[in-house]
């Protein structure tokens, strides 16, 4: 679940607040390669007031982060690392500890992606040795090792797992923003490949189909698409005119539906059967979606005058939980939070 994310200060009023495809299209662009804080996208998209009652677990207070998450025992997504602006042009990233109430610091690193069961974490570094960018992969035992994925000056950004965990996606970028292409990375030989690709989306970001056979990216098409690739970047099948991927992992818990915003109606996300590619259902949209929470609920990211949260609403668009509390200090530093599956820790 992923959660995205440098640029003006907007203030959020209750005011119902209409955006055109084409800012809907900007926004989504700036999320999708870890440009948008917290707090602007919050205050950007039209919200909703949140009144429906907070169920709390437990209550743990991050300061580093200047957020109160709100768990549960049975939640399917956990917190597991986050990051934040520490200046204009880096982030610093935090990884849950074992003790499951603190994070910490991975000097060195902007970006860190807990694998889906534990058991790794990739690291992307601001600097690398040599001629090449690389991922790290940290073991349980924090062992680490780095594994180069393409040629300075082009970088990779936006590490995302297959559902087993078993290999790991980059995007690649060109000129630090725009998308050009992604690299497969195989933890266990400490081997990747890099393919570029044509007519993907300048500021996508690629994903793992659910079974990790395919990867799915947003097209440069004016009416926004999907496009699926195989891994050696050949063309299986587009989606066009579908609307926008949200979340590290767009696919439903039982990859089944994909979730994007939609194109042709204002304010919505859109669930289409990816099988078939049939329109599903229209969902309102209380704000950006972090991802889905389980087959029928979503996560988003919400503001109104109780301040900024992460929700889970259903299918109605209706507030059913609070899963995060953010202050203002999250705002100023625009604060990514890292979801995965509980069941398995960092």
């Amino acid at each position: 679940m992923d959660h995205g994310k440098d640029s003006a200060r907007l203030t959020w009023t209750p005011s119902q607040i209409t955006i055109s495809l084409y800012a809907a299209i900007v926004i989504n662009s700036l999320l999708l390669r870890g440009a948008l804080s917290v707090s602007l996208l919050l205050s950007t998209v039209t919200t909703a007031p949140a009144s429906a009652q907070q169920l709390i677990g437990a209550d743990i207070d991050v300061p580093d982060a200047g957020v109160v998450l709100h768990e549960q025992d049975g939640d399917p997504w956990r917190v597991t690392a986050f990051s934040k602006e520490v200046s204009s042009s880096r982030r610093a990233a935090y990884l849950r500890s074992s003790d499951g109430n603190t994070f910490m610091a991975r000097k060195g690193y902007g970006e860190l992606q807990p694998a889906p069961k534990g058991g790794k974490v990739a690291g992307v570094p601001y600097s690398s040795p040599g001629a090449y960018n690389s991922v790290v992969i940290f073991d349980s035992a924090g062992r680490a090792k780095r594994i180069r994925t393409v040629r300075k000056p082009l970088n990779t950004t936006r590490p995302i797992w297959t559902r087993d965990g078993r290999k790991l996606v980059l995007s690649i970028q060109k000129d630090g923003i725009e998308t050009v292409g992604f690299v497969i990375v195989d933890p266990v030989t400490g081997t990747s490949k890099a393919v570029t690709v044509r007519s993907v989306h300048e500021y996508a970001t690629f994903q793992w189909t659910p079974d990790g056979k395919y990867l799915v990216a947003g097209i440069s098409d004016p009416y926004a698409g999907v496009r699926v690739y195989r891994q050696d970047g050949h063309t299986v099948r587009t989606l066009r005119k579908i609307g926008i991927m949200h979340g590290t992992d767009s696919f439903s818990p039982s990859g089944k539906r994909l979730l994007t915003l939609c194109v042709y109606t204002e304010n919505r996300f859109c669930l289409w059967d990816f099988k078939t590619g049939k329109l599903v259902k229209h969902v309102n949209e209380n704000g950006p979606a972090i991802g889905w929470w389980d087959d029928q609920h979503l996560s988003v990211e919400v503001s109104d005058d109780n301040g900024s949260r992460a929700v889970v609403i259903d299918l109605n668009g209706e507030i059913t939980r609070v899963l995060a509390s953010f202050t203002a200090k999250a705002k100023r530093e625009w604060v990514d939070l890292v979801y995965t599956p509980s069941h398995s820790p960092a």
